[in-house]
């Protein structure tokens, strides 16, 4: 594991998080402001971009890239196998069936409007994974088991997520914290499958965006029966995938 180049991710990371998350909470609750407000809206935003922006600095600084342009083409490296993106539309299909068919939903944007919505999540969580699996993961995984590594990101992932639980007005306000640190478990499962099969950073971007996207369509609670379920499924998928791929390999 390059423990520099993770060391610095994070503290890059979680600096630009504190700052503009941590800062805009203190806002939000000490002067009732919602993420509408002009100056928490921008902050928000900004704090969204932290892995995205550590992700640049830190292969910059770890001289893993040159360029920007590099580093983009890094980013959006679409050309995948069939399967790749086959497995990245099966956790999306078990995400939603699962969580819709144990905690019920209901329709939220109409169906359609996943065509808007699922790219605009490129700006609203896609692009953390330039730094979550095209960083952090592949590097943990270097040093332990895929298992290990997974949980380990997870873990970091739901940590980062903190402060925007006390920004008035954002989605995950009125959700349960430790339900969501489920949540993330699952997918970072999911997405860590999928990077491990493309070893590419594209297809977590779409498999994020979709799942974001799709949110605003299929509107559902998380409850700890389906959040649960959800994880054991995934689990039990993403290391049945990761087995056969072995296996067929081998041959």
């Amino acid at each position: 594991m390059n423990k520099k180049l993770v060391k610095e991710f994070l503290i890059i990371t979680f600096s630009i998080m504190i700052i503009f998350w941590g800062g805009a909470a203190i806002i939000s609750q000490s002067c009732d402001l919602s993420v509408n407000h002009w100056l928490l809206r921008i902050m928000h935003l900004i704090g969204g971009f932290s892995p995205t922006i550590a992700s640049f600095v830190s292969l910059k600084r770890s001289k893993k890239i040159k360029t920007f342009s590099e580093w983009l083409k890094k980013c959006f490296d679409i050309k995948h196998s069939l399967f790749t993106y086959a497995v990245t539309f099966l956790f999306v299909l078990i995400y939603y069936t699962v969580s819709c068919l144990i905690s019920g939903f209901k329709i939220g944007a109409p169906i359609f409007m996943a065509i808007i919505l699922v790219p605009m999540m490129l700006v609203g969580g896609g692009n953390e994974e330039v730094g979550w699996r095209m960083i952090l993961q592949p590097e943990l995984e270097k040093s332990f088991k895929f298992n290990i590594a997974t949980i380990l990101t997870a873990l970091i992932w739901w940590l980062w997520h903190l402060p925007i639980f006390f920004i008035h007005g954002t989605a995950n306000e009125n959700m349960n914290y430790l339900l969501f640190g489920i949540m993330c478990l699952s997918l970072s499962y999911a997405l860590a499958t999928v990077h491990r099969i493309s070893n590419g950073t594209f297809p977590c971007v779409l498999l994020h965006c979709l799942i974001n996207g799709l949110s605003a369509v299929f509107v559902f609670e998380f409850k700890l029966i389906s959040c649960i379920i959800l994880l054991l499924i995934t689990v039990i998928i993403s290391n049945l995938i990761l087995f056969i791929r072995k296996i067929h390999k081998s041959r």
